[in-house]
């Protein structure tokens, strides 16, 4: 790889032999078209099927190589935040460490997510129930009123229809439905993100999004976030 390289670049060489390994497409044309070398040569391809074959005959995927890469640069990063901050209280963290081993156990972590969750889904439903019965009252009794100002003014009767049983119903009744319900999931949804927890959630759902195919993205970020509080 140093040979594609050119003077200073040359550092560049193992982080785009990793990449090449990841394959990650939009990477690798990006690093062909700003460095102007050629990643397509038969010698790369030779290379990179053996490395596939060596990875292969291990049982290794190239999902857990990723991983690992990803491991290694939170375990620098974190190696070169030791070195160069210098800290006077080192229990700082020391609450947090405490709920992470309860909150992202293996044993308590899935069973604790999903009481927090049934909770919120409870509270949303349930409390969403006496809003929707007072918007929809309130709707009622201004539907006749509607009606009552369309018949003075002689209004065609299909033109009501249209007008109350089209319009006029379906936006309440979504307004009436959906609302409430929002006004409280989302909130409770803020507090648990400000409160540090959904991060958790997303480190203890991982595994499942790995499973599932899922970018996994957000939940990567998260749980980096996490690891280098």
């Amino acid at each position: 790889m140093k040979k594609c390289l050119r003077g200073r670049k040359k550092y560049l060489a193992r982080w785009i032999a990793l990449k090449i390994i990841d394959g990650n497409e939009k990477i690798l044309g990006s690093i062909q078209k700003n460095l102007k070398i050629n990643l397509q040569t038969k010698e790369i391809k030779e290379n990179i099927s053996q490395i596939e074959q060596i990875l292969n005959n291990n049982g290794i995927s190239k999902s857990e190589v990723k991983d690992k890469m990803i491991s290694s640069i939170i375990f620098v990063a974190e190696n070169v935040y030791k070195d160069s901050v210098e800290i006077e209280n080192n229990k700082y963290n020391s609450r947090d460490r405490k709920i992470d081993k309860i909150l992202t156990s293996k044993k308590f972590g899935i069973p604790i997510m999903i009481l927090f969750l049934g909770i919120i889904f409870w509270i949303t439903i349930v409390g969403a129930n006496y809003p929707s019965e007072l918007l929809s009252q309130l709707f009622g009794w201004m539907q006749e009123k509607f009606e009552y100002v369309l018949k003075i003014c002689r209004t065609p009767v299909w033109l009501q229809s249209l007008l109350i049983d089209g319009v006029y119903k379906t936006l309440t009744w979504i307004i009436a439905v959906m609302l409430p319900p929002m006004a409280i999931f989302f909130p409770i949804f803020t507090i648990l993100e400000d409160l540090g927890y959904l991060p958790r959630i997303a480190f203890n759902l991982d595994k499942y999004f790995r499973k599932a195919g899922s970018s996994r993205k957000t939940g990567t970020n998260h749980v980096h976030g996490i690891w280098l509080q």
